[in-house]
């Protein structure tokens, strides 16, 4: 499951296997973030039945598995077949139709509505990954923090049935609990995660969907490249 596009920064989460994943945010409000979630990078205890999402630099990859070195361990994790790498291509709001799952960055407006700054498009292998709404990190310079939102488009509360028009539009986000309306600039950022024909190498930096085994071991068939 670029402008050259600028790679995601995400956020992480150790999620229960009913997969309320997602992927679409960041460590922090800067542009490029995709939200998989409140930060946990550190694998779950041995025995329990759950995704877990690893941030951080592969270290080494060798046969079947790698290592990735994050804020607070070193993981080793077994590679399952077919194992496949996502990374992120420009796109525009044409492609954000009904039932689309996307990832939206917004930030509050002075009048208590949400503007998107950031769309991210999900390819079908990572649907409901990061699914929610929640802050980011608050902006370095003091202002209001960013609000990630993945979820499916609901088309039929998107203004006349699409975000694109001239002057942006609106539209709903749907998620397990909630939803969340969003006002679209027509100028606004659209980005879709795209499979990549890549082979993970010692250096990357990403975001690794795993889950663990019954030998407590962690094994994956999906990952992300990401920022810093």
């Amino acid at each position: 499951m670029h402008k050259q596009p600028a790679r995601l920064s995400l956020f992480l989460v150790t999620i229960p296997v009913v997969l309320v994943i997602c992927a679409a945010c960041g460590r922090g409000s800067s542009a490029g973030s995709i939200d998989t979630s409140a930060p946990a990078q550190s694998p779950p205890p041995a025995g329990t039945d759950t995704m877990t999402m690893l941030r951080g630099t592969v270290a080494s990859a060798t046969g079947g598995q790698i290592v990735v070195q994050t804020d607070s361990a070193t993981v080793t994790v077994k590679l399952t077949e077919p194992f496949q790498v996502f990374d992120r291509a420009p796109s525009d709001l044409s492609q954000v139709k009904d039932n689309t799952f996307i990832g939206v960055t917004t930030v509050k407006q002075p009048d208590g509505s949400e503007r998107a700054t950031e769309i991210h498009i999900f390819p079908d292998q990572l649907r409901g990954l990061g699914e929610g709404s929640r802050m980011m990190t608050p902006s370095a310079n003091g202002g209001p923090g960013n609000r990630m939102t993945n979820g499916s488009v609901s088309a039929s509360r998107m203004s006349n049935g699409t975000v694109a028009g001239a002057n942006g539009s609106k539209l709903v986000v749907q998620y397990a609990g909630g939803s969340q309306n969003v006002t679209v600039p027509a100028n606004v950022t659209v980005t879709a995660i795209k499979p990549v024909p890549k082979t993970l190498g010692a250096g990357d930096h990403v975001v690794v969907i795993a889950k663990r085994q019954s030998d407590g071991s962690l094994a994956s068939n999906r990952a992300l490249i990401t920022a810093k």
